[in-house]
């Protein structure tokens, strides 16, 4: 059966005679893989048709972005929702490498921070995701402080404080101060290779200590209420209580949740293998009666039947791997939605909690930082500073003076 006839039942005729069909035919097909409703299908295919038409070009040609962005806004006057259509259809020519894009220009500092990004993973051996963190904040700097047109040269002597001021009221100071460190690294870089005259890097800021804050553990009573909050018998809700569950009970990162395959579970042995983006190591991890349960129930009844190796996939189409960012979402809308007093938490607060919970077990800082994929002390014993009344708990017993002691 043709894609067009799966989603077209009664009207498939109408596209299968079209003048576009060898268009139309493997993009709905492209939709069906990627988990679109026949409905979300028919409406994409219909508002292509239209944009197709309307461009008049060749059937099969590849398509410029420049003539398919022009004839989008033409449509769009009529209709805002062809948006979604539009931004469907070019990720479907990008896949299949039948669009054409127009060349992006170089600008002279993005090349510079380009560059420098490159060096900081050769010397340095970054993660992706931190080097992407240096290039969002010096491309924020340079964008906030240079005209354009500006060369680096130009930049002020009080740029960077200027920059300080302007930023600092909407960014916590562990932000903010991750931010300059990136910002510094890049202006001493550009000093050193003479692309500055002198050193702009120097800046004289409030002494602060490492995490002088312990991390902010979520009461374990108020966990066990929000997995309980959630609706298993909804897909998209069996799925989220198997990652809440995971980052509950075995202190999992966001970004260690969407890196899980089909294969990281060792039926067999009980175990779950993670990789560590962060530190990029791998951990396994012994796996408990109910959390298998709760992750076969989810493979079995919830995650949709695709090709893609991922465990945790997207609730809404086109199905692909779930982000960080989706996951640490996907926590926050569910805290809305228990009604629990826990808006002030985030989602790396479970995984404090996981670790303050091995604490009060019993359980050795050494055990508890291998288990969270710490390569040192230093770093578990942030998640286990005490309270005063902790402290209490643990004094060692003073010993009393004997009577009659020496005068």
């Amino acid at each position: 059966m043709s894609a067009l006839k799966q989603v077209f039942v009664r009207v498939h005729a109408r596209y299968e005679q079209d003048r576009y069909v060898q268009d139309l035919e493997p993009f709905a097909a492209w939709l069906l893989r990627s988990g679109y409703s026949n409905k979300s299908c028919r409406t994409h295919l219909y508002r292509v048709q239209q944009l197709l038409h309307a461009m008049g070009t060749k059937p099969g040609a590849v398509l410029h972005a420049a003539v398919l962005e022009r004839e989008y806004h033409r449509l769009a006057h009529r209709c805002w929702k062809y948006h979604h259509t539009y931004s469907t259809y070019v990720d479907y020519l990008r896949a299949i490498g039948r669009l054409i894009e127009r060349p992006v220009p170089a600008d002279p500092i993005d090349t510079l921070v380009f560059e420098f990004c490159e060096r900081l993973t050769r010397r340095h051996g970054f993660a992706a995701s931190t080097v992407t963190g240096y290039r969002h904040w010096i491309s924020d700097f340079l964008r906030r402080t240079l005209l354009p047109g500006q060369s680096l040269e130009e930049l002020p002597l009080t740029g960077l404080e200027s920059y300080i001021q302007l930023r600092s009221p909407g960014l916590v100071r562990t932000t903010l101060t991750t931010a300059i460190h990136c910002i510094q690294a890049f202006l001493l870089d550009g000093y050193r290779r003479g692309l500055l005259p002198q050193r702009l890097d120097q800046v004289d800021l409030a002494r602060g200590f490492r995490r002088d804050l312990p991390p902010r553990a979520m009461p374990w009573p108020l966990i066990e209420r929000l997995l309980q909050s959630i609706d298993c018998r909804d897909r998209v809700g069996r799925r989220d209580h198997a990652m809440l569950h995971l980052m509950a009970h075995y202190g999992l990162r966001t970004g260690e949740l969407t890196y899980l395959t089909l294969d990281s579970i060792n039926w067999r042995a009980r175990t779950l293998t993670v990789w560590q983006p962060k530190t990029r190591s791998t951990l396994v991890l012994p796996l408990h009666d109910l959390t298998l349960n709760i992750l076969g129930d989810y493979i079995e009844l919830a995650r949709p039947q695709i090709d893609l190796p991922w465990l945790f996939i997207r609730g809404a189409a086109p199905l692909a791997q779930m982000t960080k960012f989706a996951a640490s979402f996907m926590f926050r809308t569910r805290a809305r939605r228990s009604g629990l007093p826990i808006s002030g938490y985030s989602a790396y607060s479970l995984r404090h909690a996981f670790a303050h919970r091995l604490f009060q077990q019993g359980v050795g800082m050494k055990a508890i930082g291998d288990l969270m994929g710490h390569r040192n002390l230093v770093s578990t014993s942030v998640y286990l500073r005490l309270q005063s009344e902790s402290l209490r708990d643990v004094a060692l017993q003073v010993p009393s003076h004997a009577t009659g002691g020496v005068a």
